[in-house]
């Protein structure tokens, strides 16, 4: 197991990553709110955090991955006591429970993940917010016993003023507590003792339609109390690793510290580790309350596989801002059909040529140096090229490897070039267009491709004369 770094948000550097109990990684992610379909910008987080696991099991550690699913809790506006919980907002609007709404997104989330092969935690380490209410109760419990919370007809609230001191919040944005604004936090009752404090049980709330008994009355959890209890409910008291995305940083992440060290007295998280924004043609942040957001569905309606959206993240650091284009896409799809292409001619009877393990060693010491991933690429590229020139192309187990990071699909690729044979009448179309193709006949053979499209499949033409045939993405 060699040496692995990642920056850490607490340290604000690059650190050599040490587990509490290695080789085990206890991994949490910060997991979607199910009220609308997830936007490009959501699913880059999460493709983040799946380079980051592939990375570490790559490395030799065994990843307990969990992540969380808000379906009840999360405001439409932070800085309004008067906020709807937005997955009610969507019921209300659909004229659906909010049971279903959540259901019904979250269903349509895990298909985008699976479309961008991206793994998702397995339940229960994939967790529901609404399936933990006890777990919530009981670590309120606990911070009302150690003194850091209080009960109001409100709700039970979390008392930053007592919890303040050299290490209290602020520690991991760099913010004082007099440089936040108080409108960060949820609610702006008036029996708050502080504008400061934060919800960790909302109470008198009848229009509330997802509600709870509690030993504080009945009503229904803050956000921020849900990722505590479910992290600690599945990873103990202290996790080696938090990632989410820099929104998350000054208040919720601040928040989950704070109620968390109060209730055990130990540290929390020991690596923060948070990606930078999926943005727009204008640099604007990719985001629902922008309004009008890019959906995985609109790039394969544009007809972009979708695993070219994996790659495009791919080919960029975690912590710097990527910048979607539609043409960006279609440049990561040609990468994409270059590797696909690639695996077409792969070699995988012999060993690996000797040459290709320097590949492999720098693909490694890529990924180790902070998840350089855009490096880890285009050691790849490299790699496929010089198979190329050398017209060796005995680099199958090597390329097998970095794809359990890259998570391209190319074994599974492979597989199908090599073994899978396709239905009789697609066949007969294809060799059909490979006959055209043949005699020149490019009117010919441009009907019979748009025929395979029709039928449900892709069709990519590879500059070294040979043409792939997939199964199109839906």
């Amino acid at each position: 197991m060699k040496p692995f770094y990642i920056f850490n948000t607490l340290s604000r550097s690059v650190e050599e990553f040490h587990p509490l109990n290695p080789p085990e990684v206890r991994m949490y992610s910060c997991g979607p709110t199910v009220y609308l379909p997830q936007h490009l910008g959501n699913l880059r987080a999460y493709l983040c955090w799946d380079f980051l696991r592939r990375a570490l099991e790559f490395n030799g550690y065994k990843v307990r991955h969990v992540m969380n699913v808000t379906d009840v809790g999360h405001m439409t506006n932070d800085d309004e006591e008067a906020g709807e919980d937005k997955i009610e907002k969507t019921a209300r609007e659909q004229g659906k429970s909010p049971l279903e709404i959540a259901k019904f997104y979250l269903a349509k989330f895990q298909r985008d993940c699976a479309a961008l092969n991206l793994r998702l935690p397995t339940p229960p380490l994939l967790c529901r917010a609404t399936d933990h209410i006890a777990a919530m109760h009981s670590l309120i419990a606990r911070i009302l016993e150690k003194g850091y919370a209080y009960v109001t007809p409100s709700g039970v609230y979390f008392d930053v003023e007592k919890y303040r001191g050299p290490d209290g919040i602020g520690r991991l944005s760099r913010q004082r507590l007099e440089e936040q604004d108080p409108g960060q936090r949820l609610e702006h009752s008036a029996d708050k003792k502080s504008p400061h404090d934060f919800v960790l049980w909302v109470l008198d709330r009848s229009d509330h339609l997802l509600q709870w008994d509690s030993p504080w009355g009945r009503g229904y959890p803050g956000w921020h109390i849900e990722c505590s209890a479910m992290s600690m409910e599945y990873l103990g008291e202290t996790i080696d690793i938090h990632t989410g995305g820099i929104d998350n940083m000054p208040v919720h992440h601040e928040d989950e510290i704070a109620q968390s060290e109060s209730a055990t007295g130990k540290p929390f998280v020991r690596y923060f580790v948070h990606n930078a924004f999926l943005v727009g043609k204008e640099g604007a942040k990719i985001s629902k309350s922008a309004g009008k957001f890019p959906l995985l569905d609109d790039l394969v309606a544009a007809g972009v596989n979708p695993m070219a959206f994996r790659l495009l993240c791919f080919g960029a650091k975690y912590r710097s801002e990527l910048a979607f284009t539609l043409d960006a896409a279609r440049a990561a799809e040609k990468q994409l059909y270059y590797l696909w292409g690639f695996a077409a001619t792969a070699n995988a009877e012999d060993r690996d040529s000797p040459w290709a393990h320097e590949y492999l060693e720098r693909f490694t010491e890529a990924l180790s140096d902070d998840l350089n991933t855009p490096e880890a690429l285009a050691v790849v590229l490299e790699l496929v090229r010089t198979a190329y020139r050398k017209s060796d192309h005995r680099i199958w187990s090597t390329l097998k490897l970095v794809d359990s990071v890259l998570g391209l699909r190319l074994e599974e690729q492979f597989r199908f070039l090599h073994e899978s044979v396709p239905p009789a009448d697609i066949q007969a179309l294809i060799d059909a267009r490979t006959e055209a193709r043949k005699k020149k006949d490019f009117g010919q053979s441009d009907a019979l491709r748009m025929e395979l499209v029709a039928r449900g499949w892709n069709v990519k033409d590879n500059r070294n004369g040979t043409s792939m045939y997939e199964p199109r993405w839906n």
